[in-house]
């Protein structure tokens, strides 16, 4: 029946995508309960007609739709239409929560990261699991501020809560597949007995128990930037980290001013991510540059 409205009605029609006058189309649930828009500029009959088999949307709330289309894209095997203009954001950040809400914090919980950051788009996936869809621009905000306000929440709403912060990711087709992995090692991490992980710990969890840590699905896209450093930047913090953090013996042993060596100590942390101060970071760095075979 989509594909015939579709026929139809043609450019009247939209589906999987928001239109950028979503208030000029009736919205509609098609049979895999997503959203279609139908133009406002079709007949009364044709309305009706279209009523007849449709559900209508009552508000046609633009964020209702949104949510919807996220929802529908995400959760399915076969990655459908990218539900963002990607001149909006071309970027997105997944932050997983384990909860024990009833319904009421639920709706209270969602208000208040919705305060916080209209761009937060706030799911509840399954019983005691939910998502907040982070569709901030890129650098819009500081992830210190970020994880104070989700600190903050714990201590509002549930000592049991639980948040995991992922990377960015590009928005594209892969990314429903990417969204399931992320979940199902939230699931899998979650009772390590901190309040917030980021995907850094999630990599120090699989790092201790397999040996082959480059084969999961994910390794390329944690930690890519790595893999195009150049050698010798590599080799100035391999020998930092092995003398101990000491910054004044690491320059001397590369024949470096210390400035220098801070300077690209820096380097390698803005391209990476990785914080050369704490520890876990630094842990990651040291095993990543060991699997570099020409380091």
């Amino acid at each position: 029946m989509k594909k015939k409205l579709a026929e139809i009605f043609k450019d009247k029609c939209v589906t999987g995508i928001i239109p950028n006058e979503a208030e000029k189309y009736y919205w509609y649930l098609d049979e895999e309960n997503e959203p279609i828009g139908i133009s406002k500029e079709i007949s009364q009959i044709e309305r009706e007609l279209i009523e007849l088999n449709y559900v209508r949307l009552e508000g046609n709330k633009l964020e209702d739709i949104e949510k919807l289309l996220w929802r529908g894209f995400l959760t399915k095997r076969v990655p459908g239409q990218i539900p963002v203009n990607a001149t909006v954001t071309t970027t997105i950040k997944f932050i997983f929560f384990f909860h024990d809400f009833d319904t009421h914090l639920q709706l209270e919980f969602e208000s208040l990261v919705q305060g916080f950051n209209d761009e937060f788009k706030v799911f509840f996936w399954e019983p005691e699991y939910g998502v907040i869809l982070d569709l901030s621009a890129a650098n819009a905000g500081e992830d210190s501020e970020i994880e104070d306000f989700l600190l903050a929440s714990k201590q509002v709403f549930s000592s049991a809560l639980i948040f995991y912060q992922t990377r960015s990711y590009e928005i594209n087709r892969q990314l429903p597949e990417k969204f399931q992995i992320e979940l199902e090692l939230f699931k899998e991490f979650k009772e390590n007995n901190q309040s917030l992980m980021g995907y850094q710990d999630i990599f120090l969890g699989y790092l201790f128990r397999i040996e082959d840590i480059e084969e999961h699905p994910l390794f390329e896209g944690w930690f890519s930037p790595l893999f195009s450093i150049d050698v010798e930047l590599l080799a100035i913090v391999k020998c930092y980290l092995e003398n101990g953090f000491n910054i004044t013996t690491s320059a001397k042993m590369m024949y470096m001013h210390r400035n220098t060596f801070m300077n690209k100590l820096d380097r390698f942390m803005d391209v990476t991510g990785l914080d050369m101060k704490k520890f876990d970071d630094a842990v990651i760095a040291y095993m990543l540059i060991r699997l570099r075979k020409d380091v």
